[in-house]
């Protein structure tokens, strides 16, 4: 069953003569129990996505349904209430006058709403806190609770936009980890929409990466990072290193590789490779410009005869001094991607 599907979805703002689209022919759908990480960057139209979804932004094109419904068809609207979803923003929105147990249970509209609450907290691991005030939790457990709150009516799918983004570091991972957990658990299909690529690699069954209100490319996490349909998409999912291919002999490895992906008149497209891709070896044909510490690892840049860049990930107990010479070689198993120029 599908849980939600966009059939040339588009949404303008402002006036005729001013008029920004923010979706433009969009078509997606998202599978029973799925999880779709819309990604892109700022402005690129995935929180109006999401909005549309929810019945706040009416769409001007197009048709929206969720499971068997038409909830927009771009002249009748579905009203939010009506639409079985739940909302989860970077900004909490609980209500600081409540309880926690009384923001759950704000969205169950009968007499088991307190049961219901109970449940909910206990899935979430909030049990403890229930008589607490929203002042009196920390960030990540505020985005517990209104989590809670959201899966408390039993909506047919969830909608949180930006979740994490004012969680530091670590408790980001931990909170994101949790909250898919719990979205698995329940078997919730849900539409996770980030900036933040290493949220969305971390948290979809699949990804829409969006750019200018287009959906660039939809696939499974390791499709989008490593089989690209475009430079945008290839640089904004992670770094990548762009090299011509007629430049391709300047990475041992790489000119064979080339054979089976390219006509030999092709010489004018370009080689993405993730620094993954890259290892370094004794000898010489290029100069290490550059080291970055990360911890586990070091980053390289290293610059090729042909003078293109790329980038190296070595082990940190293999540090290569900055100026040396190098030769770079194609990771075994490793595969170029071929992009247009």
């Amino acid at each position: 069953m599908t849980a939600l599907q966009f059939d040339h979805v588009t949404k303008r703002f402002g006036r005729f003569d001013r008029q920004v689209v923010a979706l433009d022919d969009v078509s997606i759908q998202l599978a029973d129990h799925e999880v779709l990480a819309l990604v892109g960057p700022s402005g690129c139209g995935k929180s109006t996505l999401l909005r549309a979804i929810a019945g706040i932004h009416p769409i001007d094109e197009g048709t929206i349904r969720l499971g068997d419904r038409v909830v927009d068809d771009g002249r009748v609207q579905m009203p939010p209430e009506k639409r079985r979803v739940g909302l989860v923003f970077q900004e909490h929105a609980l209500f600081p006058h409540l309880s926690v147990t009384d923001n759950v249970a704000f969205g169950v509209r009968d007499d088991t709403a307190p049961t219901r609450a109970a449940e909910m907290l206990d899935l979430v691991g909030m049990s403890e806190y229930a008589d607490r005030y929203p002042h009196e939790l920390s960030g990540g457990e505020r985005q517990r609770v209104a989590l809670a709150r959201a899966l408390a009516p039993n909506p047919d799918l969830m909608l949180l936009d930006e979740p994490f983004a004012s969680l530091d570091t670590n408790l980001r991972a931990r909170v994101r980890d949790d909250v898919v957990a719990i979205l698995r658990s329940t078997r919730t299909p849900a539409v996770f929409v980030t900036h933040d690529q290493h949220d969305a690699l971390a948290v979809g069954d699949r990804i829409a990466v969006m750019r200018a209100g287009r959906v660039v490319q939809v696939a499974a996490p390791d499709v989008v990072f490593h089989r690209p349909v475009d430079r945008f998409v290839a640089s904004f999912m992670g770094e990548a290193s762009y090299v011509p291919v007629a430049a391709a002999s300047d990475v041992v490895g790489l000119a064979d590789e080339l054979t089976a992906l390219t006509e030999p008149e092709a010489t004018d497209r370009t080689l993405m490779l993730r620094p993954d891709d890259i290892v370094l070896e004794h000898g010489d044909g290029a100069v290490v410009e550059h080291a970055e510490f990360r911890g586990t690892v070091w980053c390289y840049t290293v610059r090729l005869a042909n003078g293109a860049a790329v980038k190296s990930l070595r082990n940190h107990l293999e540090p290569v001094q900055v100026g040396s010479s190098v030769q770079a070689r194609l990771r075994p198993g490793h595969h170029p991607v071929v992009l247009d120029a």
